[in-house]
């Protein structure tokens, strides 16, 4: 699946049009910044008895927590400068420097908005935070996914030091130094394998391929992975292209990828865009995606905390003159759903697949004394036909559960006729193009080869097989002459030509 951190729930980001606050002499600079940005921008208009309260609240409750320090919150104290005062009276008591309790205050005060995107960013969390946003990260340079508990290598980064090394797709990651990855979570293997720059690592891989276990020596590195990445279908003239965040570079490397369909001599009849797992990004990104599917549109509505709405207009763009469908799942996310649902409005796209996150806010990234920084939600944004997103999402045209099931339904909408569907390094390939699934397409059980039934449900146009796990595939074989199984140096390919 892609890569999705807690960062990555970004959000829809303006360009921030603030200069850096110069640190003054008071050591509670940044709560006063934070305070006043708070108070006189943020989208639900808090109070500031609200803010102090929670300030104060957060204080006291890290005090008995850390010190067993009992600070009693009184109700009299309801300013900022009230704030302050106590805030230098137990911070003497507890003793603790002066940042501590800023970063106390600061998430008490955060805490109160009941907003997750508003977000008080350390000088290392903001450029964490920006490298994902512009898909960098420190790595070894493979991408890995989950199967049968098993830590399988999906995608190797060219370029990469893994891509140097023996490694392959497919290979699965036992230990990285003496601890083992086996039984471990996603998260829980991802904390063991990052690092520095330039720290090194010894990881033991098993290929199941050749059955033998061996060991690679690897340095992390830095890295920045594509936005955009695709190719042609090759059946019946349909682009793929998948993007990972909507980072700077992300609109050039759309139109890049669609110009190289364009030269590949074969015309372009459909196109699926696939945005599950993407978390946002730019909102000038998410506007040059746009251009490249119309030619002047309306992009989306937002209002402030006043209730002012402003139209913002793709202008200058261009028609992508195919039908498109978006691929969308619960991590489609900000800039994703306002592109989504700006595409769909204009009836240029239909959303395939299940309903996605919800988050119809923007923020803008203010800087903070000390290199700091806060993320501070501004705005709700609405379709062009005014459809909200917040806290709701959007609902597919077509709802499929399954993620390769998902991929087949949005193919059949678009008409295509001819298959080959076959597992290649435990992804999912569909008509030339891998997709990385946890369970596989086909597997072995007491009736014969089996087959994912949602995947044949979507690929037959048969409901009554219905989303369950696997199906015999010999049955479907022969009560449809047209649907061939092919077997070549182990491998199976479902074969179809559907009418």
């Amino acid at each position: 699946m892609k890569r999705l951190s807690q960062w990555a729930i970004a959000a829809l980001l303006f360009v921030a049009t603030a200069l850096p606050v110069h640190a003054a002499d008071s050591p509670y600079q940044e709560t006063e910044e934070v305070f006043y940005h708070v108070m006189t921008n943020h989208l639900s208009k808090p109070e500031a008895k609200q803010l102090v309260k929670g300030a104060l609240q957060a204080i006291s409750e890290q005090a008995e927590a850390k010190a067993h320090l009992s600070l009693p919150v009184s109700s009299e104290d309801d300013t900022l400068a009230e704030l302050e005062q106590r805030m230098a009276e137990w911070q003497a008591k507890g003793k603790w420097d002066a940042a501590t309790v800023n970063m106390w205050a600061i998430d008490g005060m955060l805490s109160t908005l009941n907003d997750p995107h508003s977000v008080f960013f350390t000088a290392d969390e903001l450029q964490l935070f920006q490298s994902d946003v512009e898909n960098q990260f420190v790595g070894f340079g493979f991408r890995l996914r989950m199967q049968n508990d098993g830590l399988i290598v999906r995608e190797i980064v060219p370029g990469s030091p893994a891509a140097s090394s023996p490694l392959k797709r497919g290979d699965q990651l036992k230990k990285v130094g003496d601890i083992s990855l086996l039984g471990k979570t996603f998260e829980e293997a991802y904390a063991y394998l990052k690092g520095e720059a330039g720290s090194e690592a010894i990881l033991t891989v098993y290929r199941p391929s050749e059955q033998r276990e061996f060991q690679v020596k690897l340095k992390r590195a830095m890295m920045s992975l594509p936005e955009a990445e695709g190719q042609m279908f090759s059946k019946d003239g349909i682009g793929y292209i998948s993007l990972e965040t909507f980072g700077s570079d992300g609109a050039v490397q759309m139109r890049d990828k669609l110009a190289e369909f364009a030269r590949s001599g074969q015309a372009l009849k459909g196109l699926v865009l696939d945005l599950r797992d993407n978390g946002g990004g730019y909102l000038s990104t998410a506007r040059d995606i746009a251009s490249l599917f119309m030619e002047e549109g309306l992009l989306m509505y937002t209002t402030n905390r006043n209730g002012v709405e402003v139209e913002t207009w793709v202008r200058n763009g261009r028609d992508i003159g195919v039908p498109v469908r978006i691929l969308v799942n619960g991590g489609t996310a900000s800039a994703s759903e306002l592109l989504s649902g700006a595409l769909r409005d204009h009836g240029i796209a239909k959303l395939v697949g299940t309903k996605t996150y919800g988050k119809g806010s923007a923020q803008q990234v203010i800087p903070l004394s000390d290199g700091d920084a806060l993320k501070l939600t501004l705005n709700e944004y609405f379709t062009p036909k005014h459809t909200v997103v917040n806290h709701i999402g959007l609902t597919p045209d077509l709802v499929v559960e399954d993620y390769a099931a998902q991929v087949v339904e949005a193919l059949r909408s678009l008409n295509v006729k001819s298959w080959e569907l076959s597992d290649e390094n435990g992804d999912t390939v569909i008509n030339g193009v891998p997709f990385p699934t946890v369970d596989p397409l086909f597997k072995q059980g007491a009736d014969g080869l089996q087959i994912k039934a949602a995947v044949l449900q979507h690929l037959l146009g048969d409901t009554s097989i219905g989303e369950k796990d696997y199906v015999a595939l010999a049955p479907y074989l022969k009560s449809h002459p047209v649907l061939q199984l092919q077997r070549k140096d182990g491998v199976n390919t479902l074969v179809y030509q559907g009418r």
